[in-house]
């Protein structure tokens, strides 16, 4: 069984890489598994490389696979996504800031909705130096170094920002998910048919969709980080009116119930789901 699927690594996010990068993932096991994970949203987007056995992913029940170990994954909605591994697992990459595959892919975020992609096909710049490097590679923290390097050599290619809805993103993350799209449209003075329109291509859902998954995971954050122990006291804290209005959150967007998530074999993946980079 895998204790860590994706847990952080302690190291700093280089400084002009920090609007586009949250933070760094390690995974991996020291012998063979067979396992399948389930893949919730956690508002972020993954670009990592996988070594060991070769994973794959169903996605409402039919089997995706890459040829390539380099990959990016964007936001999840609305799908029943799952992670398969038979064989050594390991992974390492970067948790990404919704706009990141925008900006250094050139791709809007329904490029990669509820999918992985091979990041050959998916980036402007040629990858065959950083795969071969990374197959050479056997330590860790190189890999990572290595795929820092690429990422900074997106970003010198990075598209203009789109300041409304980075700054929109910005009051999301510092309010937990905890506003209304009202608030979030006057605050960018656009019309809100243009708010929506960009903000769900760019970033691959809704603007309330995604204010849900950020609350959702700041009560992630909570749970691994406080001292509280009751969870529906975590969840008013992060703005949930009631135990059922955040009940009924859960339920849709993980697919169980919290106590549920958190008595089965997958309750480890709240590490992985929790907040990460502004604020957290």
């Amino acid at each position: 069984m895998i204790k860590e699927f994706a847990k952080k690594v302690d190291y700093p996010v280089p400084e002009i890489l920090r609007d586009l990068v949250a933070g760094f993932i390690l995974g991996e096991t020291q012998k063979p598994v067979n396992e399948i994970i389930p893949m919730y949203p956690s508002g972020y987007c993954l670009f990592f490389h996988t070594f060991g056995d070769k994973p794959f992913l169903s996605i409402n029940g039919q089997k995706q696979e890459t040829p390539s170990r380099l990959i990016v994954a964007g936001q999840i909605c609305d799908a029943k996504i799952n992670f398969h591994i038979n064989g050594i697992f390991g992974q390492i990459g970067a948790v990404l800031y919704p706009t990141a595959n925008y900006y250094l892919l050139h791709k809007t975020g329904d490029n990669f909705l509820n999918t992985w992609r091979n990041l050959k096909e998916a980036s402007p710049l040629d990858t065959r130096e950083l795969h071969q490097n990374l197959e050479l590679e056997k330590c860790n923290q190189k890999c990572l170094l290595l795929l820092i390097e690429y990422l900074k050599l997106l970003e010198k290619q990075r598209l203009p920002p789109i300041t409304w809805l980075d700054d929109s993103l910005f009051k999301i993350f510092l309010k937990n998910g905890n506003l209304s799209q009202q608030e979030l449209i006057e605050d960018a003075m656009v019309s809100a048919r243009h708010f929506r329109r960009i903000f769900k291509k760019v970033i691959g859902v809704s603007p309330k969709y995604y204010c849900k998954i950020i609350q959702l995971a700041t009560v992630f954050h909570l749970l691994n980080t406080s001292e509280k122990e009751k969870l529906h006291h975590l969840a008013l804290d992060c703005g949930y009116y009631d135990q059922s209005h955040f009940i009924r959150d859960f339920q849709k967007l993980i697919g169980k119930s919290p106590e549920n998530f958190l008595n089965g074999k997958h309750s480890y993946l709240k590490t992985y789901m929790g907040r990460r980079g502004v604020d957290s």
